[in-house]
């Protein structure tokens, strides 16, 4: 093929913005797969929560095993080689290819942006900016081709300069739409069918008390869901705008459908905002700090009520909903919950319920608590973050099989039959 006019401004200007892509690409690899290297949240916070980190514990950041920013770390590298390939030696192919390929590129941000701003709590931020990248890599990409048209060479050459490339496009762009259409598409939870195996039980419960011990005085504590005589007791920290927190929530509660009688969960609070967490620093965040404050106040007053297991996943649901946490919502959830406002709402400004939420932080100050959620479980601490459902319910199926033996894994299967 001739070599190709061009406009090295546009040209270099595309390598610099591709250069940009690789940098935005990498910090975003670093958040979703080594956080705790790159513990900054700057760029990505955007109500006191880190929705880089927060999309990264996500099974939506990845396809396979991979981060899907390891893709676009490539996708940018690849760009930044061909814009400086084409300042240095215009080509007319070339040219096509830098074309559809950021074609591709916001095919596949459209999906990924559908994902972002409306499967996920905390929007991700940073990769919104890499959407206006190949946003800006397309106008370059596309105000260069189009120069070939002014070129005096014949349209057949255009054509069949532009051809292939475009035919390549087309079937990569519905290969990965298809693949991210997929991505996005509701996954079903890890089948857990029946307990644990009997001969995987000692290996488990000693992979359990090699966990580190934590002791808490639960005297007083109100905020409570499950049986008074269970024998698994555990300690959930959280906080209601927390997305990975009302997964927790949601596991605690299949898992006391799966043992009932046998588990009490406590519900402590962690406000991820220095409204009312004086162990956070940093200005207040508002609203959403006063929105976690709400839910954590106001949750622990629930907690002298018979409906305070209702109104604590109610307060959660919101999320769901994609509600705030204001007091016209609360109040709704109280009269659901058969819970009187005014007494709520008095309890929830008084020093005494403040005095309950810093008994709960200065808990998780203990245990070295710094994110949410974190369970501990007949105190042991588990890592940050929900726990695998899979591991979790063999841990559970193995504690009730030391406790009551075969007889409890009978009654399982009786109650499945």
């Amino acid at each position: 093929m001739a070599d190709q006019k061009s406009n090295p401004l546009i040209l270099y200007t595309g390598v610099a913005v591709s250069v940009v892509g690789v940098v935005l690409s990498t910090l975003l690899l670093c958040k979703h797969g080594f956080s705790d290297l790159c513990t900054s949240s700057l760029g990505c916070s955007i109500d006191g929560v880190d929705g880089c980190k927060e999309l990264g514990q996500s099974s939506l950041s990845k396809v396979g095993p991979f981060p899907i920013a390891i893709f676009g770390l490539l996708y940018y590298a690849f760009l930044t080689a061909a814009f400086l390939l084409q300042s240095i030696r215009p080509r007319g192919e070339l040219a096509a290819l830098l074309l559809y390929t950021t074609i591709v590129g916001l095919v596949v941000d459209a999906v990924l942006g559908y994902i972002n701003f409306t499967q996920i709590l905390v929007p991700c931020i940073l990769c919104a900016y890499t959407y206006l990248i190949t946003l800006a890599l397309f106008v370059l990409a596309l105000t260069h081709k189009l120069q070939s048209f002014r070129d005096n060479s014949p349209m057949a050459d255009v054509v069949k300069e532009s051809g292939t490339p475009a035919v390549a496009g087309a079937l990569l762009t519905f290969l990965l739409a298809g693949i991210l259409y997929l991505m996005g598409a509701p996954q079903k939870s890890k089948a857990v069918d029946g307990p644990i195996d009997e001969a995987m039980v000692p290996g488990v419960l000693a992979d359990f008390a090699a966990l580190k011990s934590v002791e808490f005085n639960e005297q007083g504590l109100k905020s409570r869901e499950g049986s008074e005589n269970g024998y698994i007791v555990v300690h959930k920290f959280a906080d209601f705008l927390c997305p990975h927190c009302l997964h927790a929530s949601e596991l605690l509660q299949e898992a006391m459908k799966r043992w009932p009688g046998r588990i009490q969960v406590y519900y402590r609070h962690f406000p991820l905002d220095s409204t009312c967490n004086p162990l956070l620093t940093g200005a207040p965040q508002k609203p959403y700090g006063d929105w976690r404050c709400n839910g954590a106040q106001a949750a622990i007053c629930a907690g002298d009520h018979p409906g305070f297991a209702g109104f604590y996943h109610g307060v959660f649901d919101l999320q769901n909903q994609r509600l705030p946490i204001t007091l016209e919502h609360l109040e709704r959830l109280s009269v659901n919950a058969g819970i009187p406002w005014n007494q709520l709402r008095t309890c929830m400004a008084s020093q005494a319920t403040q005095q309950k939420l810093m008994r709960d932080i200065d808990d998780a100050k203990k245990i070295d608590i710094h994110s949410t959620p974190t369970l501990i479980v007949n105190g042991k601490l588990l890592s940050p973050g929900v726990p695998d459902r899979k591991w979790f319910f063999q841990l559970l199926d193995s504690l009730v099989y030391e406790k009551e033996g075969n007889a409890a894994f009978d009654e399982y299967r009786a109650r499945k039959k």
